[in-house]
């Protein structure tokens, strides 16, 4: 017997009547139909997640108070008169235990389990003590932090597709804007410009090849579990970039930014509107809800950004709230009027059926 919550059940409850009433079901059928699922006493599954959340909690502040801190690597380097190559060497042995370790338990339970996904978030950790102390004994090639970045994105993203995990392929990412930043100061010598542009212009050009990578390998069969991670992070990072070029530019620095005037800006704040605008289209005609969401958010940004920087000083603060109010009612009947159609459409085609 299929088991449901009470949300589930509500919505089978009311469709059965609503087939019973159109006459597509007998009462009988109905009566039957509502025998095949029962409601879930305790929705077990929310309150899992929440155990593994206060346990990825706990054991990032362990990590943090046992690794972060040192201290007790301190103890053991003194005891046993460990340099930080062999403590990289040992935490790398430690990363290869627990990545064996848990392809195995996967390939004996080879369906999806929250508790398996997170046993990723170990390697995740090792791996990085592994390569904050490998910096370590080469003094960071000279402060070239974007190098061992880099080489934390790769095992992460190696292990990632090897494995099919998504927490890995989300640390890959994670590393990976990083070590692009670092790797570009230190090529430029800490200067402003990179190839002509400020860091969030930089920031731009790196989700737009996240984008490009994601459409290039999306059909790979390792890939696809994880390609809606890039797919969205790389939508997140470019609106995001586009964001702060709007309000900055491409200036450098904080004094050569103040110097602008604001008209000078206001191409850069079409373009990031006519981004926004085009990224909102390709989620409707997609039906991807999360990049259509995005798109609205920074829309809504956009706007109440350009209010801050043009009309603030000029404008009643009481009626800046009024706008606010106004806008936001107005985005609620847009949302309820497109449910109601929805629900419509889906009503129009049941009693067809």
């Amino acid at each position: 017997m299929l088991e449901v919550d009470k949300k589930d059940a509500n919505l089978l409850q009311k469709a059965i009547s609503e087939w019973e009433k159109n006459a597509l079901i007998t009462p009988q059928q109905a009566n039957d139909l509502q025998k095949t699922w029962r409601v879930r006493e305790a929705d077990w599954q929310a309150i899992t997640l929440y155990i593994f959340i206060a346990a990825i909690s706990c054991a990032l502040m362990a990590f943090g108070s046992l690794v972060l801190d040192e201290k007790w690597i301190e103890v053991l380097r003194l005891k046993f008169s460990l340099n930080d190559g062999i403590i990289a060497t040992l935490f790398a042995g430690l990363t290869v235990f627990l990545c064996l370790h848990g392809y195995r338990r996967q390939h004996r339970h080879p369906a999806y389990s929250l508790n398996r996904e997170l046993f990723w978030l170990l390697p995740v950790l090792s791996i990085g003590v592994s390569v904050v102390y490998l910096g370590k004994s080469l003094s960071y090639l000279n402060g070239n932090y974007g190098a061992f970045w880099l080489l934390a994105t790769v095992c992460y993203g190696i292990l990632a597709v090897i494995l099919s995990s998504r927490l890995l392929w989300s640390a890959t990412l994670l590393c990976f804007i990083p070590a692009y930043v670092k790797l570009t100061y230190f090529i430029t010598a800490d200067k402003p410009y990179f190839l002509g542009m400020n860091l969030p212009c930089r920031m731009f050009l790196l989700a737009m090849i996240m984008l490009g990578v994601d459409l290039i390998f999306r059909n790979i069969k390792k890939y696809k579990r994880v390609e809606d991670i890039t797919w969205v992070g790389g939508w997140l990072l470019l609106l995001l970039s586009g964001w702060l070029i709007s309000i900055f530019g491409n200036s450098g620095t904080w004094d050569e930014w103040q110097h602008v005037r604001q008209v000078q800006l206001l191409w850069w704040v079409a373009a990031f509107t006519i981004l926004c605008v085009i990224t909102l289209l390709i989620g409707i005609k997609t039906q991807d809800s999360v990049v259509r969401d995005i798109s609205v958010l920074f829309l809504l940004l956009d706007m109440y950004t350009r209010y801050f920087e043009y009309l603030w000083d000029r404008t009643h603060k009481g009626l800046f709230f009024a706008i606010l109010a106004v806008s936001f009612w107005w985005i609620g009947k847009l949302l309820e009027r497109r449910m109601r159609k929805k629900n419509s459409v889906e009503e129009n085609t049941t009693t067809e059926l």
